[in-house]
């Protein structure tokens, strides 16, 4: 796993986050390196087949017997210019590539200073012991983060600044232990509150500011009692370098194993863009139309985020996220469908005039109001459906999160794309790709992952500024490619034929295909 060793320098904004968040410092970083690591998503630890030096990688899907190399060490790799008159059927090629495929991490993109420990790391500064991080100055343990200074120990989030140990919300300012929440500042233990300012254990809030417990408090009186907890907190985490969860408190009184769950059929109605931004894109990407997305759900699904549907708390079907951290842990009943929210904004703890409760005593009361809504829905959309947060979307099917996005199906992240059917975390700026990976900019993409800014290409790896190439690993600039060798357009259109030939056969007769991009590594395992 990633070290627990830290520079200076990230070790002081460490403290410098646990002063604003707590009023006084609570340790060092590496400490809480365990904490804190909680909260990414998973990636994997593998060894260098170049040095033996340890190399991370963003997704846990790569073979375990792979070749992999660290970013920095590429240009060690020296294979022979494939030569393609080998090529004649599909077995031919999948031999002729697996033999160079190696798989890189500790990718480093743009411009960044002082990183260490990190992959699909783009414009950084001081982060460390992080993967998928764009924009972030000081940061460590973070996963899929974005725009965002001083954060510690954070899931999937966007436009956060002094923030620990919080997931998939927007625009927060000074919170710990929030998920779901937007535009919220100076939060501890939050849960789906928007527009909400000074607010403590507290859940579906409005426009609120000053509650505790979803109970609104004076200024004065809030400010004090806020500052006695603060204190608390600071001393339980500073003496056992951790601290209840926000989930936790779903527990409070309960046995953890004795909580019954019922599923729901998760089946919604497939919206008629759905289908045909699916048939359309099989056209474009595959040269061929394939029909009947459902058919091909299982496939398509494969690697994105397990989400499922069960009986609420109060018996409406919705939503439990089976891999984002901590959500994942809290019981179904007490989660909430998005149309009970409001109503179970109402609930509040109850506190005496001149009452000063304890820390235990306060999380003991807001358990009682603790209900989690896992759905969020902000901006303009339409159809989307069986998809938990909505962030502005159409024409939606099976996605767990889209932003600005429309016509897709069967994926993780969705941002700021259309068209994209199948993946895991995250597509951003991309359109018409089927089962891509942790890529931004890719248009007309089959089987790619962690690249950028590349078109018409099919079983790509960490690749850059590529366009119409196959089986391509580490490379950038290139055209017309097989195997990281330019082989002109028309043998390139010979053999690509080859495997969409392949390809579509498969696809029409069992709805799936084997061959993937983490399986080309491992010829064994890549063989259909």
């Amino acid at each position: 796993m990633a070290t627990n060793q830290h520079s200076d320098a990230v070790n002081k904004a460490w403290k410098t986050a646990c002063h604003v968040l707590f009023g006084e410092e609570i340790g060092e970083l590496g400490e809480f390196a365990p904490y804190l690591s909680e909260m990414m998503t998973p990636y994997a630890m593998k060894k260098s087949c170049v040095s033996g030096k340890d190399v991370m990688v963003s997704l846990p899907y790569y073979p375990q017997d792979a070749k992999f190399i660290s970013q920095e060490e590429m240009g060690q790799l020296k294979f022979a210019p494939l030569n393609t008159n080998e090529i004649k059927d599909i077995d031919s090629l999948i031999c002729a590539v697996s033999e160079r495929s190696v798989y890189c991490g500790n990718k480093v993109f743009g411009r960044n200073q002082n990183i260490s420990s990190v992959d699909n790391c783009v414009d950084c500064f001081g982060v460390e012991n992080s993967h998928n991080v764009h924009n972030v100055k000081y940061g460590a343990y973070l996963a899929y983060v974005r725009s965002a200074e001083y954060v510690f120990g954070m899931g999937p989030h966007p436009q956060c600044n002094f923030a620990m140990r919080s997931c998939d919300g927007i625009d927060v300012n000074r919170v710990f232990e929030t998920f779901y929440c937007g535009t919220v500042s100076d939060a501890h233990y939050a849960f789906n509150c928007t527009g909400c300012t000074n607010i403590m254990f507290s859940f579906n809030l409005r426009s609120k500011r000053n509650c505790i417990g979803n109970l609104e408090l004076p200024q004065d009186r809030f400010a004090a009692l806020k500052k006695k907890l603060l204190a608390e907190m600071a001393d339980e985490l500073r003496r056992k370098k951790r601290i209840f969860s926000i989930a936790d408190l779903a527990y409070i009184g309960r046995d953890r194993k004795n909580i019954p769950e019922e599923k729901v059929a998760f089946d919604g109605a497939v919206p008629k863009k759905v289908e045909d931004g699916f048939e359309a894109t099989t056209r474009i990407v595959l040269g061929h139309e394939h029909r009947g997305i459902k058919g091909y759900g299982q496939w398509l699904a494969k690697r994105a985020m397990k989400i499922r549907k069960v009986h609420g708390a109060f018996g409406k079907p919705t939503y439990k996220l089976e891999e984002l951290p901590l959500i994942r842990e809290v019981p179904a009943d007490r989660l909430i469908a998005l149309s009970e929210r409001d109503e179970c904004a109402k609930k509040h703890i109850e506190m005496a005039q001149h009452e000063q409760p304890t820390l235990g005593e306060i999380v003991k009361r807001a358990s009682k109001c603790a209900y989690f809504c896992a759905e969020f829905s902000d901006g303009q959309s339409q159809n989307c459906v069986d998809t938990p947060a909505v962030f502005g979307g159409s024409n939606i099917y099976k996605v767990w999160d889209t932003t600005k996005s429309k016509n897709s199906a069967y994926s993780t992240g969705v941002i700021q794309s259309e068209h994209i059917f199948g993946g895991y975390l995250r597509m951003l700026n991309s359109q018409f790709c089927i089962n891509c990976f942790d890529s931004t900019d890719v248009k007309r993409c089959f089987e790619v992952d962690s690249s950028y800014s590349s078109a018409d290409s099919y079983f790509c790896h960490n690749c850059e500024n590529i366009e119409n190439s196959m089986f391509c690993f580490n490379a950038k600039g290139l055209r017309y490619a097989i195997g990281n060798t330019e082989v002109g357009k028309e043998e390139f259109l010979r053999v690509k034929k080859i495997l969409l030939e392949y390809v579509n056969r498969e696809l029409e007769g069992k709805k799936s295909l084997r061959l993937d991009i983490f399986s080309i590594g491992n010829a064994k395992q890549a063989k259909h």
